[in-house]
């Protein structure tokens, strides 16, 4: 239902739990769906010249779906008024990325879910703004759109399930599983769809998305990482602090989280880098072809090619943030969950943008030094909440245990 006094929208779900991540299967009006959703259309881009081996001259794939053909959406609405017409397969999302930038979306319009009881969730829809993408069914889907304004039909409701916060990459490899009759896909393939070749694009030739998802994955599986195995795939959050999960760190979160925090301490539109970055004009260039910004520093280092000094930054930081301000925090503290590490990025950024990058100001020790006063927030571990107030909290009380406020 959609409340009165608001645009929310709250629709009965229930959880399905998978290897990859949890989703939600619940039911909407096409014409709802229709507002709430955008669709990123593939386009291809010839290979840089410079490229070796196979692949050269072939393609590149970015966004994760097909161009939509209007006589197929032309043949869907025909069917769609008939007395017959179903659609009993789900339409696939992922919420909570933008779709201009696509980096994390402002708390007040993400989607969320939350626990009714007999294996029952309430999905939380808190605008009709489009924040969820879709990841498979847009012809089905925008066929509804060809009807006549008033059509009676654009009421149906839809079969749906979404991925909350499932990192961009990840959108790609769902896409890919689907349309491969749910064979084992090259995770290469997978990533390709989105730029993310980690393996096949030489270094100089990565995306802020692809170094973050790099250097996620370095902090997850580097024993000397203060994250060591302690980011996983499924972004719910009682999946990731369950004690069925396998991981040995203090704490335990997101990959989206992770490759989110990075992104934001690289660039401020990580899309237009990959595009800048990829034009053919650039080939020799790569990184070097984007500009400074004064506020993100270690963006300096991304452009150069300096990626390890950028992954000595985070492991220096985290670690300061293990010894201060999670290991003095209670048990249940949410400075140690999602909202308590996304307010600990925060931070990074201001600190980035006003300190500057040298040994005396980012070793661990003088980190530790910074953030010695975070120890006595949290003692109690029942002090913040798991929402957008209690990150904005968390990051409130940081900035003026460490004299940012």
């Amino acid at each position: 239902m959609i409340s009165k006094v608001s645009s929310t929208l709250t629709r009965p779900a229930i959880r399905v739990q998978q290897p990859l991540g949890n989703f939600y299967a619940f039911s909407v009006s096409a014409d709802i769906l229709n507002k709430i959703t955008y669709s990123l259309p593939a386009t291809v881009m010839r290979r840089l010249e410079q490229e070796e081996g196979e692949t050269k001259g072939g393609y590149s794939i970015f966004g994760a779906q097909r161009k939509e053909k209007k006589t197929r959406l032309q043949e869907i609405a025909s069917y769609i008024q008939t007395t017959d017409a179903t659609f009993p397969n789900a339409i696939i999302l992922a919420a909570n990325y933008s779709q201009d930038d696509g980096l994390y979306i402002d708390e007040s319009l993400q989607w969320t879910v939350k626990e009714q009881g007999d294996g029952l969730w309430n999905l939380q829809i808190p605008s009709l703004q489009p924040c969820a993408s879709i990841i498979d069914g847009q012809h089905r889907l925008h066929a509804f759109q060809h009807l006549p304004d008033d059509a009676p039909e654009k009421e149906m409701e839809l079969l749906c399930v979404v991925f909350l916060e499932l990192p961009t990459p990840y959108h790609a490899y769902v896409f890919a599983t689907i349309n491969f009759n749910q064979k084992k896909v090259d995770r290469s393939l997978a990533y390709e769809l989105f730029g993310f070749d980690v393996d096949e694009r030489p270094a100089d030739l990565w995306s802020p998305e692809t170094l973050a998802v790099y250097l996620t994955r370095l902090l997850n599986t580097d024993e000397a990482s203060p994250l060591y195995r302690s980011i996983f795939p499924a972004a719910d959050s009682d999946v990731i602090f369950s004690k069925n999960a396998h991981g040995v760190g203090l704490v335990k979160v997101s990959m989206a989280t992770v490759v989110d925090g990075i992104l934001r301490i690289l660039s401020k539109n990580p899309q237009e880098d990959r595009n800048i970055i990829r034009r053919p004009q650039n080939k020799d260039s790569g990184r070097n072809a984007l500009t400074a910004v004064k506020e993100l520093p270690l963006r300096d280092f991304y452009i150069s090619g300096n990626d390890k000094a950028i992954y000595d930054s985070l492991c220096n930081y985290f670690a300061a943030v293990t010894s201060k301000v999670w290991q003095p925090a209670g048990y249940n503290s949410y400075l140690k969950k999602t909202v308590g590490i996304q307010a600990a990025f925060d931070i990074l950024r201001e600190l980035l943008a006003l300190r500057p990058i040298n040994a005396a100001n980012y070793s661990i020790v003088a980190l530790e030094n910074l953030l010695a006063p975070c120890a006595d927030l949290d003692p109690a571990g029942d002090k913040y909440e798991a929402s957008g107030i209690g990150r904005s909290e968390i990051r409130r009380d940081l900035k003026q245990a460490i004299g940012l406020s």
